[in-house]
């Protein structure tokens, strides 16, 4: 038995509220710091599901550590307000360790991979350890929070369950504005470093202020010359008595309160996966995915305040809650399925405004419900716990240490297990089941008399989450048919066959590569080889189908690696692309990492000769920070002498903005950097920024040895003179200065690219805007081509004229094309006379033409 705790009188309305208001913006400033942290430790520690899982994990850790160890500690304090100060200005100074934390990481974390010899599963350990300590500070102290307020406010059990329900709403719904403005204003506007400071103050701040209420409230009281009543003070021990029947078991809140945050966390995470298969899958997209969630919990905390005041049996509540949320979690792929019209894309064709306010619709029609009654169950337990001889900030603190080690695992279950297993659909109808079972065992509990009443709405709930009709997850179209799928954490990869033709997709709408492009994917690979003078190391950021990697076997190398982000790309490639891939997977000189490209070359030692950059979506959450000046800087350090870095860059996916923040963003760190196209289309052209050492030249005989290489490899004895090259050079970035001097520099602090090309790529859908492509792309080209002719381009300067000439034949040769495509065939044949006039041996008929 505790010793009986003195409490003062009740809580004034007006001081409550203005607490109230301080722990919403406690949520604000804790969720945008969360942010700030899942974004840093992601660029560090690699934006693959299992580092941010550990990042995750850790946080959540730090939560329950925070409300055991100071929900027991927060009887203890006389003045629970100040103590509550006194922890915010804790957090603000501890997230100020995060700076100095992540510079040790990174001056370090080569000598651990060396250490540890690269495993895989020591350095995701090694990731969460270090998480944990950056973490652990600050998350300690947030999840100590609430339990101290509760010791504030909570003079008695029902007291405590209405007003703790109400703040822990407030709060949520404060993270939900966090996120929010994070995601959608702070980032974009002033930047990580800015973001995280002005969170920091702003906790701070709250701490400050919440320890001058409390001494100015002492201070009155103080000042007071009217006595105290008797009886103005109680006991705890006085409202323990006898545990209801009506209330639920101690083990029953234990178990209620981990399964909450477990199953809360595993449906958020699958709907996360689940809306990625339609949206643009920018930052954007999945914060509003994020605000909806969180709104829709704060609701619930809502519903929970207006719950506790009735006089309904908490048990039967909860029971109510718990079948209800099952058949609402279990239908949600039935609602997406309709609502998406069959999984299409999202407001293809929308403007920005109107294709954020669908997704806020779609979020809030799909997830909006049941995440309001499942978000009701954790906060309404402030009611339906059995009454416990415990101070409040312990009893408190109990709930968020058995939450938060419940969403911990969540996550962790979700991501790993159950969507690599049985995939989506059925890892959320394993999750509203599992909310069914609960209400049943709930149900047992009931006396015999209403034993069989209370049974009736659980079974209807599991029952009419068996029998819910399963969608499917990948969107075909007429004469598609699906080979082979994977699902998990990292997405959806498909293989799918239409027309003879193999297509790897990745989350339905992202073409990582198919066979009939086996040229194109093989230029990107082959170019960057052929124009350095000795290519034997090899890196590729980024693997697809492997057709490109695997044209580097062509050459005389020596060591190939190949980093691949999404775990199932490499399994998917192997099965279904191996005939095009030069003996890829067996290969011994070939070494194929599952891995992030910039954690790689962060925890990397080794030099190489070229290094190639996939084609990176630019909208695509993540992927922006392959495009930053502190990439760049780290491929670039990681060249041996003489060595090039090839950026491959997807025209038909950016708009003239985004091209110009790349390319000024590249140009900061070469000092040469020549532009190459990988082919001649002009709806889906991809070209390289290739950058290599100040005054380094294009050479004769070198271009000559690797081609013939090449040419060698696959067994063709073509003897031709000239290997014309040229027709694939585009010119030097020197020509394009001009152009991008306004540019913004896109660096991890400003993710220029991350934030702007979602914005100008949907308003390139709307019309609003251009992709590069047809009369853009041309006229990038003559932009190219008429700054800085190929005859006086420095880096051109060692070749002979006839092989100069297969620039312009170049240019030409794109504007037959065009010309082609458009059916004009007098125009056509007015290019293919003056490129017979450079050349009269290239494209004699019509039958030659591709």
């Amino acid at each position: 038995m505790v010793k009986p705790i003195q409490i003062s009188n009740t809580l004034s309305l007006k001081r409550f509220s203005f607490l109230s208001f301080l722990f919403f913006l406690s949520g604000a400033a804790g969720l945008i710091l969360q942010v700030v942290w899942m974004y840093r430790l992601g660029l560090i520690f690699g934006n693959s599901s299992y580092a941010t899982s550990a990042t995750l994990a850790a946080f959540f850790l730090g939560l329950a550590i925070g409300g055991w160890f100071l929900g027991n500690a927060s009887s203890k304090f006389k003045r629970p307000l100040s103590a509550y100060g006194f922890v915010e200005i804790g957090i603000a100074l501890t997230a100020l360790l995060l700076i100095p934390g992540i510079a040790f990481y990174e001056n370090h974390y080569a000598s651990i991979v060396t250490f540890i010899d690269g495993d895989r599963n020591l350095l995701t350990f090694f990731k969460f350890i270090f998480s944990i300590v950056l973490l652990l500070f600050p998350t300690v102290l947030m999840g100590g929070t609430f339990p101290i307020l509760a010791q504030y406010i909570g003079k008695e059990k029902l007291q405590l369950a209405s007003k703790g329900t109400f703040l822990y709403a407030v709060n949520t719904l404060g993270a939900a504005s966090g996120a929010f403005f994070a995601g959608f204003f702070l980032l974009s506007k002033f930047g990580v470093n800015s973001t995280y400071y002005f969170a920091i103050i702003l906790v701070g701040s709250i701490g400050v202020i919440a320890i001058i209420i409390d001494r100015l409230t002492v201070r009155n009281k103080r000042t007071s010359s009217i006595p105290k009543k008797s009886g103005t003070t109680t006991s705890i021990k006085k409202f323990v008595n006898i545990p209801s029947p009506y209330n639920i078991s101690y083990v029953q809140f234990l178990i209620l309160t981990f399964s909450s945050g477990l199953l809360a966390l595993s449906a958020e995470t699958i709907w996360t996966r689940m809306f990625a298969q339609v949206l643009q899958n920018s930052i954007y997209s999945f914060s509003a995915i994020l605000v909806v969630f969180l709104f829709a919990l704060g609701s619930g905390g809502l519903l929970a305040h207006k719950l506790v005041k009735t006089s309904l049996k908490p048990k039967s509540v909860l029971l109510i809650l718990l079948s209800i949320g099952a058949i609402a979690v279990g239908t949600t792929p039935l609602i997406f399925y309709y609502l998406t019209n069959g999984l299409e894309y999202l407001a293809p064709t929308a403007s920005w405004f109107n294709y954020l306010l669908s997704v806020f619709k779609l979020s809030f029609l799909v997830v909006f419900f049941p995440t309001v009654i499942i978000g009701a169950i954790f906060p309404f337990l402030l009611k339906a716990a059995p009454i416990l001889d415990q101070a409040p900030g312990k009893f408190v603190g109990k709930l968020v240490l058995f939450n938060s080690i419940g969403s911990t695992i969540g996550p962790i279950i979700a991501g790993f297990i159950l969507l690599d297993a049985i995939g989506i659909s059925m890892s959320i109808k394993t999750v509203a089941l599992l909310y069914g079972v609960i209400a049943l065992y709930i149900a047992f509990t009931f006396n015999t008399k209403r034993l069989k009443r209370w049974l009736f709405i659980p079974i209807i709930g599991i029952i009419a989450v068996v029998t819910i009709t399963t969608p499917p997850i990948v969107r075909l179209e007429k004469g598609e048919k699906i080979l082979k799928l994977w699902q998990s954490s990292d997405g959806i990869v498909s293989i799918v066959e239409t027309n003879k033709n193999i297509q790897m997709r990745l989350d339905n709408f992202y073409v990582l590569g198919d066979s009939k492009s086996i040229l194109v994917e093989q230029m990107q690979g082959y170019i960057p080889l052929l124009i350095h003078p000795s290519p034997k190391n090899i890196l590729f950021l980024g693997m697809g189908t492997g057709i490109t990697a695997g044209a580097s076997l062509s050459h005389n190398v020596e060591r190939v690696v190949v980093v691949e982000l999404v775990s199932n790309v490499i399994p998917a490639a192997k099965h279904y692309f191996s005939p095009w891939t030069n003996n890829l997977f067996n290969d011994n000189r070939v070494e194929i990492i599952e891995d992030d490209a910039r954690n790689f070359l962060l925890g990397s030692t080794e030099k190489f000769d070229v290094i190639i950059g996939d084609l990176f979506t630019p909208w695509h959450a993540g992927t922006g920070s392959l495009y930053t000046i502190e990439h760049f800087r780290q491929a670039k350090a990681h060249l041996k002498k003489k060595g090039v870095f090839a950026q491959w860059l997807p025209l038909y996916q950016l708009t003239p903005e985004s091209f110009e923040i790349i390319c000024k963003t590249f140009a900061s760190v070469f000092p040469e950097v020549t532009l190459w196209r990988g082919d001649f289309s002009e709806s889906r052209a991809s070209i390289a920024l290739i950058g290599h050492e100040k005054g380094i030249k294009l050479n004769q005989e070198v271009l000559k040895k690797n081609i013939s290489n090449v040419i060698s490899s696959v067994g063709n004895t073509d003897n031709s003179t000239n290997h014309m090259m040229g027709l694939f050079y585009l010119g030097n970035l020197n020509a394009l200065k001009n152009r991008f001097s306004n540019a913004t520099i896109n660096n991890d602090n400003f993710r220029a690219v991350e934030f702007k090309a979602p914005i100008l790529s949907q308003q390139a859908n709307a019309g609003k805007d251009t992709y590069i492509i047809k009369q853009e792309l041309y006229k990038l080209f003559v932009s190219l081509n008429t700054t800085l002719p190929a005859n006086k381009d420095p880096y051109l300067s060692n070749l002979p004229q006839s092989e100069i000439k297969y620039v312009e034949i170049g240019l030409k040769y794109f504007r037959y094309l065009q010309f082609i495509n458009e059916g004009k065939e007098n125009e056509a044949n007015t290019i293919l006379s003056q490129i017979h006039l450079l050349d009269p041996n290239f494209l004699k008929t019509k039958e030659e033409t591709p």
